[in-house]
């Protein structure tokens, strides 16, 4: 639980600086469109666009730390890269059930797929597109992701992207479950 809280607490600054940068730029789109205000559909927006700032924050950006030096890069870690399918599934239950890492199973694979979700529901419910190219996007995204980190130290995995694409279609299944009550929230005035 301690990690999760850790990766909340490292998400947060990237999250907050943020907030005045799509706020600034949103009301200058609107203006410059000069588009009627959905407060519903925005508010939806801009939950989306953090958790992307959030998620980018763990996964693409670079950390960034302020010293006595002034504002830096942190340039720890090894990369690694997994290009087996399904392993994460082996470890996974060798972690859990012989080592007694429950954290593993929280972060490694539950995670993967939880943070994942909210594109399955987000995606179709803001842009009116099928759940199957939800789906779709979202892999792209993941593959772009897992991309991007090769040239990070950070680790790049086959299963981060099978993982993640999970997430999108439970995603996409609640969007479905629940895009009656949804549809009404967004399109109302």
């Amino acid at each position: 639980m301690n990690k999760i809280i850790e990766y909340a607490l490292n998400m947060l600054p990237y999250m907050l600086l943020a907030v005045p940068i799509y706020a600034a730029a949103r009301l200058i789109y609107i203006k410059v469109k000069k588009r009627k205000i959905n407060w519903y559909r925005e508010i939806l927006l801009f939950c989306f666009v953090i958790f992307c700032t959030g998620l980018a924050s763990q996964t693409v950006i670079p950390k960034l730390e302020f010293g006595a030096g002034g504002l830096g890069i942190i340039n720890t870690g090894i990369h690694q890269t997994n290009l087996i399918p399904f392993k994460v599934f082996y470890e996974t239950f060798n972690e859990v059930f012989y080592a007694g890492n429950i954290n593993y199973f929280l972060i490694n694979f539950l995670g993967n797929i939880i943070l994942f979700v909210p594109f399955g529901i987000f995606l179709p419910l803001l842009w009116n597109i099928s759940p199957a190219k939800a789906v779709g996007i979202t892999f792209c995204i993941s593959l772009f992701i897992e991309t991007a980190q090769l040239f990070l130290p950070r680790g790049t995995d086959i299963d981060d992207l099978i993982l993640n694409t999970l997430g999108a279609l439970l995603g996409v299944f609640v969007y479905v479950l629940m895009k009656k009550t949804l549809k009404t929230v967004t399109n109302a005035n």
